[in-house]
């Protein structure tokens, strides 16, 4: 990740704030000079983060009232900043939840496309990433990773332009999705489920990649709202 600029790190903080609810709707934040001496920046530096929070709606400014946070429903929740400060919050398990019931609306009819549109190359660089994914068995960092681009290629095979840019907007959530469930997980069962999901989809078998699929989805809930069960076919994604 690039080293934010002073404004990006300003934007940032107040963003995790709001999400946090440390700053709840209706809180009227402090005068741009005031934010500027309490965080040692300029003024032009709080102005612009102030900007970037209005761009998002956590923010409004009127000039009898102030810079007021605007309630949740308001919010941009389709801005990868916000999904990323809302998944890494304390009241992440909500967040994810909802990330989870978004990807089991979306992903299972993506595999399904893959399987039906899949070039040679698609199906190549699947079973490529599935591979990887296969060696980085016991390695939670090379798994999180090697993870994230097995499920990149099959949503590129589905070859879905509104999808794949739906999926990347998700990206800081699923991030940290994966990151909290790895200690859940049984990877030996999981890898199992990847290799059936990999399997349908190079066969261009579309109605059970969709199974597999919203399985594998159904098992990263469970995770989530459960991280203590026994990882026993526990799966994830």
């Amino acid at each position: 990740m690039a080293p934010r600029n002073l404004s990006e790190q300003l934007l940032h903080d107040l963003g995790e704030k709001i999400i946090e609810g440390k700053l709840k709707p209706g809180h009227v934040l402090p005068k741009v000079e005031d934010i500027s001496e309490e965080n040692g920046v300029s003024r032009t530096v709080v102005r612009e983060a102030l900007k970037g929070l209005a761009a998002r709606r956590l923010v409004e400014s009127s000039t009898k009232v102030g810079t007021v946070v605007r309630e949740r429903s308001d919010w941009q929740w389709w801005d990868p900043d916000v999904i990323a400060w809302a998944s890494q919050s304390n009241n992440s398990k909500h967040v994810l939840l909802q990330l989870t019931e978004v990807r089991m609306a979306i992903e299972p009819a993506a595999v399904e496309l893959a399987a039906k549109k899949a070039t040679e190359v698609d199906l190549n660089r699947i079973k490529e990433c599935y591979k990887k994914l296969e060696t980085s068995l016991g390695n939670e960092e090379e798994w999180a990773k090697a993870d994230t681009e097995f499920h990149h290629s099959i949503l590129a095979a589905s070859h879905n332009e509104l999808m794949i840019s739906l999926i990347k907007i998700l990206q800081g959530g699923l991030l940290h999705s994966r990151i909290q469930t790895i200690q859940s997980i049984d990877q030996e069962e999981v890898l199992k489920r990847h290799k059936e999901l990999m399997e349908a989809v190079c066969s261009r078998n579309g109605k059970l990649a969709r199974e597999k699929m919203y399985e594998l989805l159904t098992r990263v809930g469970q995770v989530i709202e459960d991280p203590n069960q026994n990882k026993i076919h526990t799966s994830y994604s």
